[in-house]
């Protein structure tokens, strides 16, 4: 049987690098595909369209097989490698996100999943990662490619429904009272995770971008009609630096997990059975994990992801219903501990070291995140000085779509002191 022809790029601009060819194939398919003779033919494209992932670069890489009974099979992978050095390689890296995600796939989410099926309830909270290691300077991971199993991506411009929501808490807390088992059986987590967005010793990065953006950011503003006290209270630099370093802090006396740290539909992959009914997800995009309250990643995702008439909508009901999958999961792995409140975990959506992971978001993933693709939409960009860099800002900041949602989300956070930088003085 002849392979399928059509292989469609959703990146025509993204290059692939020399290293990552055929020849990087033939040890894993000798365990993978057993029964393969050769690799007749091999093809590499972007896994995602431009602005779908901004710290990494993703390919999916098909190759077609010569079988051992000479029949023809196509087997695809997706690759995870680093950004060139100057297109925000070198913030990554300074930031060590790839080592984290190395030591989340090699060591703590294979453990995760352990804990659950030494509970008797298994749990997959991830695709299989097949291979990590690093070429010519370039950390990388090799995964299974989902996309065969019916798993899809959600579309980013739209946001999910309440059913996708509710989906992705449940995975949320799954991987969060693993987490919390975990510590208490193993101890603290390795020093590289008390970091996440920001760093103490790398301030100025984050610091540097902020100034990049706020004043396009505050002149978009005066486009909404929202110039008055919104723009008025507008965090100063300052601010924006105290804001940062209070997210790195943790209050022992909260409950506290290892949260994801950039959670939003965009690293959740969705599976569908054979009639389109949505019946499952896994998580992806494990960089930017830390130890801190899972308000973090609530915060995050209600912020990127639900979709316009929930976001204000059902803002409670959310971290209800994340609440009640976290009992459920701590219960079944025999947690032994008083078990967190629902009025903690609301209360902790307020607390200023938990601020960072809404106001971010709202500065720099939600724009992006509602911008239709463009091959401009990269972290190179988005920070960028020139006027390249600040015709996509203003793009971003005045797209009608996004124009739509923060009208009336950032009142709503403003209203709950959210956004109250003043407290930040």
């Amino acid at each position: 049987m002849s392979c399928p022809e059509k292989i469609e790029n959703p990146n025509e601009s993204l290059v692939t690098p020399k290293w990552l060819n055929k020849s990087k194939f033939e040890s894993l398919l000798a365990k993978d595909e057993p029964n393969y003779t050769k690799i007749f033919k091999f093809t590499s494209v972007a896994a995602v369209p431009p602005g779908g992932n901004f710290t990494s670069v993703m390919f999916r890489v098909y190759l077609d097989l010569e079988m051992k009974d000479g029949t023809q099979k196509r087997k695809s992978y997706v690759v995870k490698t680093t950004l060139n050095s100057d297109r925000g390689g070198k913030a990554v890296d300074e930031m060590r996100y790839f080592q984290k995600e190395q030591l989340m796939y090699s060591t703590y989410l294979p453990e995760f999943e352990k804990i659950y099926r030494e509970a008797g309830h298994p749990v997959q909270l991830m695709p299989k990662c097949l291979e990590i290691g690093e070429i010519e300077g370039n950390l990388y991971f090799i995964f299974e490619d989902l996309s065969a199993q019916n798993y899809v991506g959600a579309d980013r411009n739209k946001g999910v429904n309440m059913e996708h929501m509710r989906v992705s808490l449940r995975k949320l807390a799954e991987l969060h009272a693993a987490s919390v088992i975990y510590k208490d059986r193993n101890g603290s987590y390795h020093p590289d995770f008390e970091h996440g967005f920001t760093k103490k010793d790398n301030l100025k990065h984050s610091v540097s971008g902020f100034e990049t953006k706020a004043p396009d950011y505050k002149a978009a503003m005066r486009t909404w009609g929202m110039d008055g006290r919104y723009l008025k209270n507008f965090p100063t630099t300052e601010q924006y630096g105290k804001l940062c370093l209070e997210a790195l802090n943790v209050d022992p006396q909260d409950f506290n997990v290892l949260t994801h740290g950039d959670f939003s539909a965009s690293n959740i992959l969705y599976k569908y059975d054979d009639y389109g009914s949505l019946c499952g997800a896994l998580l992806l995009d494990f960089q930017i994990c830390k130890w801190a309250s899972p308000a973090q990643d609530l915060l995050m995702m209600i912020t990127l992801s639900a979709e316009k008439d929930l976001r204000v909508r059902e803002f409670d009901n959310f971290i209800r219903i994340y609440w009640e999958y976290l009992i459920d999961c701590l219960r079944v792995l025999n947690y032994e501990k008083p078990m967190p409140q629902l009025r903690e975990l609301q209360s902790a959506i307020f607390k200023k070291n938990n601020t960072f992971s809404v106001f971010f978001p709202v500065i720099n993933h939600l724009p992006t995140h509602l911008l239709p693709s463009c091959k401009e939409s990269n972290l190179h960009t988005l920070i960028s000085k020139d006027e390249e860099g600040r015709q996509f800002r203003n793009r971003s900041y005045t797209n009608p779509a996004f124009v739509e949602v923060i009208r009336e989300f950032y009142p709503f956070c403003c209203n709950r002191g959210l956004f109250n930088f003043e407290d930040f003085d």
